[in-house]
């Protein structure tokens, strides 16, 4: 069994509404699906996502990566054979874990369909039945803030993830009017996503630590493993850490340094589920434990991170993943979508969505 060819495909999709976090907006995909075929026939399916602000690189850079050195370094080998897979991929050019990301996920694909089984078996076997989800509110007015948190609640959402990082007053504010709203029995995390100074910061959270937080993640940039480490030492509530991590090295890093109580391991940027596992099994030997973020996936991405969760151990909490109901449409026949705030997790072979080709050429883009 081996690789035949690849295709990279930069796709467009419209969010419902734009995606604002402290560094800036989105208001489309920026995804580049890979459609990866082997020589028996079968297809496999990839995704790689960005966001320019946050990781330094636009669809146009993930196209061309993965166009001009991955694909044609990937040619021929077999997708079973991962570790050889990423090693190639390294060689080929360093870094660019996000394009690295829909390679491992299309050769995933298409080993589980060849094994006739899901990927969660090819990664450990599957440990939960269904991955909860957290519900998002997004920077908006404190009054915004209370009422999308309510609506997260009625979905059936058990636990809220606030965006912060823009003024740390009134983001203390907004956490407040939230946690008055959803009461004491529901866990609120917040995300600075490295908008805050060390100042503010220390300001901002020892108000918001009086309502009481599951964890503070990444409020600092991501350089700033120091600074992280003090907010740490000096606060009550874990520290996460997101923008500071993209490698098992990364985590180890993050973790002695003190910066680390949580670690944010999300498939899309830490280059597959291959490498996402490995941060994982060193997070778990320094007793850190880690929880999955999500990057605003369709379906395909979304299936592989489910994968991820079922099979991980040592990934706790509610998944940060829930892209295909923020866009107006996906590229697949029956889009991943939560029922009660939970994805169920696939058991037919490979990813378990099925993608629908007209549709990927409808929103398929030209560069």
């Amino acid at each position: 069994m081996n690789i035949a060819d690849a295709e990279a495909i930069p796709i467009r999709i419209a969010l419902k509404q734009p995606f604002r976090i402290a560094v800036g907006t989105i208001t489309h995909t920026n995804h580049v699906l890979v459609r990866m075929t082997d020589d028996e026939g079968r297809v496999g399916w990839g995704e790689a996502d960005t966001f320019h602000a946050v990781y330094g690189y636009d669809q146009r850079a993930l196209y061309q990566v993965l166009t001009d050195h991955l694909i044609p370094a990937v040619r021929g080998l077999d997708p079973r054979e991962i570790v050889t897979l990423h090693e190639t991929m390294d060689r080929a050019i360093p870094k660019n874990l996000m394009a690295k990301t829909a390679i491992d996920i299309a050769a995933y694909d298409l080993a589980a369909q060849a094994a006739g089984q899901p990927i969660h078996v090819l990664c450990g076997g599957k440990r939960v039945d269904r991955v909860p989800q957290m519900g998002v509110v997004g920077i908006v007015s404190k009054e915004e803030a209370a009422e999308d948190a309510l609506l997260q609640l009625e979905a059936g959402y058990r636990t809220i993830k606030m965006k912060i990082g823009h003024d740390a007053v009134e983001d203390a504010a907004r956490v407040k009017a939230v946690r008055e709203a959803v009461g004491e029995g529901v866990p609120i995390r917040v995300d600075g996503n490295c908008g805050y100074n060390r100042a503010d910061a220390l300001r901002a959270f020892r108000l918001m630590e009086e309502v009481g937080l599951e964890w503070i993640e990444q409020p600092l940039p991501g350089w700033d493993l120091e600074g992280m480490a003090e907010l740490a030492a000096r606060l009550d509530t874990p520290m996460a850490v997101d923008e500071s991590m993209y490698t098992p090295e990364d985590a180890l890093r993050c973790i002695t340094s003190g910066a680390a109580d949580v670690v944010n391991i999300k498939v899309a940027k830490c280059g597959g589920i291959y490498r996402s596992q490995k941060i994982a099994a060193v997070c778990e030997a320094a007793g850190v434990p880690c929880f999955l973020g999500g990057c605003i996936e369709t379906s395909v991405g979304t299936a592989a991170a489910v994968h991820f969760y079922a099979a991980t151990s040592n990934v706790i909490s509610a998944a940060e993943i829930h892209g295909s109901p923020f866009y107006v449409d996906d590229i697949a026949v029956q889009p991943f979508v939560a029922e009660d705030g939970s994805i169920a997790v696939p058991n037919t072979p490979g990813l378990g969505v099925e993608v629908d080709e007209d549709k990927v050429n409808a929103y398929r883009i030209a560069y």
